[in-house]
């Protein structure tokens, strides 16, 4: 029996999407993008390399952003039509670009970032609440998962494309390629979008200009930047207030102001909840949320994002340990492929699963091999060698792989037509939420670990009598037997956290229904 394309059986309609993929491709390459060419960076703009509470901005800059773009472009796609919205997304993406490429120090290239990242976040939403709208329920999970193919497999070239532009153009900063060649990239994209976008949806309402939630939208952002700021310089509370970190670290600018700054997302926090209750067209509609299979589908995606991002950090942070420095970017984008090539590959599939076996099924079977592969990931690592990661890594990915499309497809399924943009942002947009809120938390829970195992031992001073060249073998002894051991042993915990809460996102998978 025929089942018909998966992305509908109208031309113009295939067209659309495809145009739209696209677009979410580029985007999704300057996710990862950053990771081949960050030490680069690092060096040509004079960066102290033990300052990574300052470079790491570089990334953080574009995923907050990304972030805070998610949801409130998602919620103006419903207000002013998809392509419109589309349409600036890109070109917000292109400003960015440019900006990275011309940027000569660390702030403004981190505030160019940003603009880029905005751009990107809205790219995503738009395309899954296009699915949403072209296509009818019994095929929407199958094209979601074909989106977060698109999206991960972005995500899997990034620092495979970033190595391959670094390699080809021989000028002092070949990363500044990286982000100019963007420029013509998304403009094919935007040619493309507009080309196939006549038959897109107008917009659901009219008279958007009152009906954007400005207030909701600042408070928003104010909660999300006071989070992850706070957050990013918890791994010192209760340290001291001067001196330096284990390891020769510098101490974080922020850290005296950590708890003010929690305490301010809290307030921003409470504050957004009591003005979308109130307001009459709200960026985050609480009539959503109080749908079981939505807020299910919600708190899952904030978990699953919590535990997918350790992979994608504590390896790379591995093979710079256990790998010389010439062979970094290599291994790493060869020990990344399986997990995300996987995780690509089977996002489709587990869209398609879903349509026929059920979200719920398909979920909890991916959180499965989830759990099992951050076990097998401990297991591997206990011997120090990062080719005992493999294993773990392949059966991670093709959990990750299963369980986001058949998640996205049920928020989106319970979002009535108007809401269908606000509640495709989010989806997405909570995971990646997840992600930075996972990355900061463990962070400095590894530093408050690894400063308290580094503390218990003895300081290694020259002795009488020994020469520089005896003093400076003995340093080099003790960081390959004890000082890597210890970080080992730190990272190979982060897996086990992250196992867990694999199997505390199942909790939210159970409570999901096909009806409210």
């Amino acid at each position: 029996m025929r089942r018909g394309h998966p992305l509908g059986e109208d031309r113009a309609t295939r067209g659309a999407i495809i145009a739209a993929l696209l677009a979410v491709f580029v985007g999704a390459l300057d996710l990862t993008v950053i990771a081949a060419i960050l030490p680069r960076i690092v060096a040509d703009l004079q960066i102290n390399t033990a300052d990574i509470d300052r470079y790491v901005w570089i990334v953080n800059g574009y995923l907050l952003a990304y972030i805070v773009a998610i949801p409130i472009v998602g919620r103006l796609s419903d207000l002013i039509g998809r392509q419109r919205t589309f349409v600036a997304a890109l070109m917000v993406f292109v400003a960015g670009s440019a900006w990275c490429a011309l940027a000569d120090s660390l702030w403004p290239l981190v505030a160019a970032r940003a603009v880029q990242g905005i751009g990107g976040g809205a790219l995503l939403p738009i395309t899954m609440a296009l699915v949403g709208d072209l296509l009818p329920a019994e095929k929407r999970a199958g094209a979601l998962g074909l989106v977060g193919a698109v999206d991960t497999l972005g995500w899997v070239l990034g620092p495979l494309w970033g190595a391959l532009i670094v390699g080809l153009v021989a000028t002092d900063a070949p990363w500044r390629w990286v982000f100019a060649i963007n420029i013509p990239l998304a403009l094919i994209a935007l040619v493309a979008v507009r080309a196939a976008g006549k038959r897109q949806p107008r917009a659901m309402v009219r008279g958007w200009q009152r009906q954007l939630d400005v207030i909701g939208t600042l408070l928003l952002t104010v909660t999300l930047v006071a989070l992850n700021l706070g957050l990013s310089a918890g791994g010192e509370i209760g340290g001291a207030t001067s001196g330096g970190r284990a390891l020769g670290g510098t101490r974080n600018p922020l850290a005296a102001w950590t708890l003010p700054l929690l305490a301010v997302a809290v307030i921003a926090g409470v504050l957004l909840v009591l003005h979308e209750r109130r307001t009459a067209y709200p960026l985050l509609p609480p009539a959503l949320f109080r749908r079981r299979t939505f807020s299910a589908a919600i708190a899952a995606n904030f978990v699953i994002g919590a535990a997918l991002i350790v992979a994608m950090v504590d390896v790379p942070v591995v093979v710079t340990l256990l790998v010389e420095e010439s062979r970094i970017s290599a291994v790493t984008a060869l020990m990344m492929a399986p997990f995300t090539l996987l995780m690509a590959a089977l996002s489709f599939g587990g869209g398609m699963f879903a349509g026929r076996s059920g979200e719920r099924r398909v979920a909890l079977i991916g959180l499965g091999l989830v759990f099992v592969g951050y076990a097998v990931l401990w297991f591997g690592l206990r011997g120090g060698a990062y080719l005992g990661l493999l294993p773990g890594l392949m059966l991670a990915g093709a959990g990750f792989g299963l369980v986001v499309a058949p998640v996205g497809a049920a928020a989106i399924n319970a979002a009535d037509p108007e809401d269908r943009g606000v509640a495709a942002a989010l989806s997405p947009g909570v995971r990646l939420l997840g992600m930075t809120v996972s990355i900061s938390g463990l962070t400095a829970l590894g530093v408050h670990r690894l400063q308290g195992l580094v503390n218990t031992l003895e300081d290694v001073v020259q002795l009488p009598g020994e020469t520089t060249a005896e003093f400076f073998a003995r340093q080099t002894t003790f960081l390959y037997e004890t000082i890597i051991p210890l970080t080992l042993q730190v990272v190979r915990e982060t897996f086990l956290i992250a196992g867990v809460l694999a199997l505390l996102a199942t909790i939210p998978i159970v409570a999901m229904t096909r009806r409210d």
